[in-house]
């Protein structure tokens, strides 16, 4: 019986590294970027040629 649950324990972790290594699984944080530069809703704020505050 124990090596029924080990086996239920272990096979999903497997698959996810399995996953991760072969590039179907990507292993992120949340949904949100932790980079707020390379967040697409946020571009405005960071584009180079902001105009002057005159």
């Amino acid at each position: 019986m124990e090596i029924v649950i080990v086996i239920l324990i272990a096979l999903p972790l497997v698959g996810l590294v399995i996953g991760a290594l072969s590039g179907r699984v990507r292993l992120t944080s949340c949904c949100a970027t932790s980079d707020p530069s390379r967040d697409l809703r946020m571009r405005a704020a960071f584009e180079s040629d902001q105009p002057s505050a005159d």
